[in-house]
């Protein structure tokens, strides 16, 4: 099972934020090595490198191609331009949000596109939300120094990625009818969701996948 958002949905645009439930769907997305960076990269067309390329965000304008991120707690976050042009899948963890992979992937878009960032729509998928996440000082310390105007107005110990991703978004031109999320935990939802921090050991690596498909 998939969850859809209607800002992709009501354009027509193929995508899914995964679940616990075993699909076929999406299995042909291209995914590249995730390692917590900041790095975004093109999906090219044909055949899938081996080993795979590492970055945390990919995108492409191949019709019918699709791009993908796998999580289990991180933050997944597809983008679209409202034709569905030029598509990308970002994978947010604490380390790659605080280092700026959102606004690299917007950029990236950007430039390769040739459009505005007022063009382009961004949907958050479920994660860890700050209900279940509290980090220490070697978190906020990063935090607070790559990004002092949001950790000011945060008076908790626990941290909200999906807002601190909506913060970067703004400070690139979102507008907020361009931003839709998912706003579900999931460590908060067991029964949906794989979750890092919630299972542990009994994880045992499993992940959901998060596409979206460029149009044909």
């Amino acid at each position: 099972m998939f969850l859809r958002h209607p800002l992709f949905s009501s354009r027509g645009i193929e995508h899914g934020f995964g679940t616990r439930s075993d699909s076929s769907e999406g299995k042909d997305a291209f995914s590249f090595r995730q390692v917590h960076g900041s790095n975004v990269r093109e999906a090219e067309a044909g055949a899938v490198q081996e080993p795979r390329p590492e970055a945390d965000g990919g995108w492409t304008s191949v019709p019918r191609r699709a791009v993908a991120v796998w999580t289990a707690d991180c933050v997944p976050v597809l983008f679209s331009d409202p034709e569905g042009v030029f598509v990308a899948a970002v994978h947010a963890g604490w380390r790659g949000t605080v280092r700026g992979i959102l606004p690299e992937a917007v950029r990236s878009l950007v430039v390769v596109s040739g459009r505005n960032t007022s063009d382009f729509l961004a949907v958050i998928g479920p994660s860890i939300k700050s209900c279940c996440y509290p980090v220490g000082e070697e978190v906020w310390s990063e935090v607070r120094q790559s990004w002092p105007l949001w950790s000011a107005r945060t008076g908790s110990s626990a941290l909200d990625l999906p807002d601190l991703i909506r913060h970067q978004l703004e400070g690139e031109g979102f507008r907020t009818g361009q931003i839709g999320e998912i706003s579900l935990c999931t460590v908060c939802h067991p029964e949906l969701f794989f979750s890092h921090r919630g299972m542990g050991e009994k994880r045992a690596g499993r992940s959901m996948l998060n596409y979206i498909r460029r149009k044909g």
